[in-house]
């Protein structure tokens, strides 16, 4: 196939997306590679960074064996990362332990003593996200360096996890502004890592990877590079964003103001923005977008799609059965089970915390429930209860974001969860606002990696131009009929955290 591709890879949680395109945006070929979480105590959840090249070099020749393209037409490779990842590496950018990764909540104390350290408004005023929670990178490094000070020691560099797959393929250390900006280092009004902050720390700006825009190409992939990913070395690598910024990119709400709903293992809203905006207490703010001439304001929840992952895994046994013997998947077979109860699941309430909350609130001490269980619940009952439950914990995201000044009447919806038409249609019961699922939802991370590279290499003059690459499926409309029942239930699960939530801050100190 003679043209001109990129590669983008979409580095998750549990696993590698790889995408291979054309410079019209086109989806030619791709291959996902699953890799796991470690938790080796409570809270805790690491990742060797190994797993990540690993499955980007096995992806990568996956698609250029199924689609024949040549490697010297393959004109560049771009990323997209989970982010908030603490990872300590030597001089040779070889891990000297196993990546802190977002999931991770072993820094309570640490993230106790940033509180009491740093005036959290003073550093918003100044364009940084502040340190609150456990899980920032910031407690994550003063872990490691009161935990395992040998390691903290031989530190060359704290990098995220597009830091290291950038240093793996170039041999340099470089971060975009959307990943920088999430470590609480980085000052968005500046564009430069914050001495202040981290003299507080004691850490050195040399010890972090170096800022730049998402599109700039930082390099050409080296002959080791090259020769493991079966490509050529004058393949560009384009830096690419985080995750959330990334998507924002590839849902095709890129507009100022028209938001996108994001369902993965996590999930958020968020649109693009001119002008900082922040609810505190709900965990809702802006953040660097890819576009450089604009943020993204977001609301990111922990547990969405997950939660349902954790259904089918746990109590799905008979649907996986099920969906293997119709050539299925199990989540088809989940949905089934959902469509055929009645809208409110017979008022059983799920509450979606399965790993403590950030947004609507910031909670770590949250945990998942089923609220009202009777017998004349089925199984059927359960599923949509979860998919209402994290429907309810989006609609208090997205009334904080109204109430900030955005009239929203539509929201682009991507992430494996809008492949579920089911759940498209409880969101927009549940929001009482148009969803639109965009085409091929669970590779929007990658097509915004792709969408970034074509700016970063000019092949479209700014982001508002690739807007009409990103191509959109079905509308959801809410339905009113559904409104009263949805309405009495969302409040019921807003009245419920009140209640919950001092138990829960008891059970899991």
């Amino acid at each position: 196939m003679a043209g001109q591709y990129i590669i983008a890879h979409d580095v998750g949680t549990e696993a590698n997306k790889a995408v291979l395109f054309d410079i019209e945006g086109n989806i030619i070929g791709s291959d996902s590679e699953v890799y796991g979480v470690n938790y080796p105590k409570p809270g805790w959840a690491e990742q060797d960074p190994e797993v990540w090249w690993e499955a980007i070099v096995n992806s990568t020749r996956k698609i250029m064996r199924k689609t024949g393209v040549s490697p010297t037409d393959v004109i560049a490779l771009s990323f997209d990362a989970m982010m908030i990842t603490a990872l300590p590496v030597d001089h040779e950018g070889r891990a000297l332990r196993p990546a802190i990764i977002w999931l991770d909540a072993r820094a309570g104390e640490q993230a106790g003593w940033c509180l009491e350290k740093f005036d959290l408004m003073k550093l918003l005023d100044m364009g940084m996200i502040p340190p609150a929670s456990e899980k920032d990178v910031i407690p994550k490094i003063l872990w490691i360096k009161e935990k395992e000070p040998q390691i903290f020691n031989h530190t060359h560099k704290f990098i995220d996890v597009k830091d290291y797959v950038i240093y793996k393929s170039t041999g340099e250390f470089y971060t975009d502004w959307s990943c920088a900006l999430l470590t609480g280092l980085f000052n968005g009004k500046t564009r430069k890592w914050e001495k202040e902050v981290m003299d507080a720390i004691e850490l050195s700006e040399d010890m972090l990877s170096k800022p730049v825009k998402s599109t700039d190409v930082v390099g050409n992939l080296t002959a080791s590079a090259a020769g493991e990913l079966g490509l050529s070395k004058q393949t560009k690598v384009v830096c690419g964003a985080g995750d959330a910024p990334a998507v924002a990119i590839g849902s095709g709400a890129i507009k100022e103001g028209h938001p996108h709903l994001y369902t993965g293992s996590s999930g958020w809203i968020a649109l693009h923005t001119t002008e900082p905006r922040f609810d505190v207490e709900e965990g809702i703010g802006t953040i660097c977008s890819a576009d450089a001439n604009k943020l993204l304001l977001i609301g990111q929840m922990e547990s969405t799609g997950v939660c349902l992952k954790w259904f089918r895994d746990e109590l799905g046994g008979e649907e996986k059965e099920e969906a293997e013997q119709r050539n299925k998947s199990a989540y088809e077979v989940l949905d089934e089970l959902a469509s055929k109860v009645e809208p409110g699941a017979g008022k059983l309430i799920f509450m979606p915390w399965m790993l403590g909350e950030r947004c609507p609130v910031i909670n770590p001490s949250l945990r998942g429930a089923f609220i009202n269980l009777s017998f004349n619940h089925s199984k059927g009952h359960l599923v949509r209860a979860v998919m209402e439950g994290v429907a309810y914990n989006t609609r208090w995201v997205l009334d904080g974001i109204e109430r900030l000044g955005f009239k929203v009447e539509s929201l682009n919806a991507a992430g494996g969860g809008a492949l579920s038409e089911v759940w498209l249609q409880i969101f927009a019961d549940v929001l009482g606002k148009r969803i639109r699922q965009v085409q091929s939802p669970q590779e929007v991370g990658s097509r915004g990696a792709a969408l970034i590279a074509l700016v970063g290499l000019g092949m479209y003059e700014d982001f508002d131009s690739v807007v009409k690459l990103v191509p959109l499926g079905r509308e959801f409309e809410p339905r009113n009929e559904h409104r009263p029942i949805y309405q009495e239930l969302y409040q019921s699960f807003r009245q419920l955290y009140e209640q919950l939530a001092p138990i829960y801050g008891q059970l899991n100190i």
